[in-house]
């Protein structure tokens, strides 16, 4: 698949969740060059790489959902737009951060880089779009939470009580996996 067919599913989906200030959002994500932009130094890091991680993550999610509807929970509790915004934003402040480099084929930080699950939030926010509580805390807990609590055990139920949450930490985790095997395939 091109970057522009990235682009274009992207901007389906996100658009699909008809939300307010939706058109905001997707304005703000492009000025900041969300959709050129590598995913990280280490993997997808090539141009596209944040949107192609975006995606993958997004379609992982989407089959984990489906999975722990299978396995009894209500469609209600994690709801698709949810899934969609979630997965597609939860590493926004990368598109404020990185970039890659043309000449010597490799990602490259512009700004400083900390605490991006909390930046990412405020990202979304500066367009005007409004995150769901769950979604928001689906995009700050997407790394595992180690930095929100310290306590093994209360992030456990934390991701058991808060369905999106889990799975977009369990589908960001794949995504991240399957790049790094793919990258030490070429080597």
């Amino acid at each position: 698949m091109t970057l522009e067919q990235k682009k274009e599913e992207c901007l389906a989906l996100l658009r699909s969740t008809k939300r307010p200030k939706i058109e905001a959002l997707i304005n703000h994500i492009t000025k900041m060059g969300y959709f050129k932009a590598p995913g990280s130094l280490r993997h997808h890091r090539f141009e596209g790489g944040l949107l192609s991680h975006s995606l993958e993550t997004y379609h992982k999610d989407m089959m984990l959902r489906e999975k722990k509807i299978k396995n009894g929970l209500s469609p209600e509790m994690i709801p698709v737009e949810s899934v969609i915004i979630a997965a597609l934003m939860h590493d926004l402040c990368k598109a404020d951060i990185l970039r890659f480099n043309k000449e010597k084929r490799i990602a490259v930080v512009i700004k400083g880089f900390s605490g991006h699950s909390a930046r990412s939030v405020r990202q979304i926010g500066y367009s005007g779009f409004v995150l769901t509580k769950e979604e928001k805390n689906a995009i700050l807990w997407h790394m595992g939470g180690e930095k929100i609590c310290k306590d093994e055990h209360k992030r456990k139920i934390f991701f058991q009580s808060h369905p999106l949450s889990d799975i977009i930490h369990s589908a960001d985790g794949i995504s991240i996996g399957e790049s790094k095997r793919r990258h030490h395939k070429r080597r």
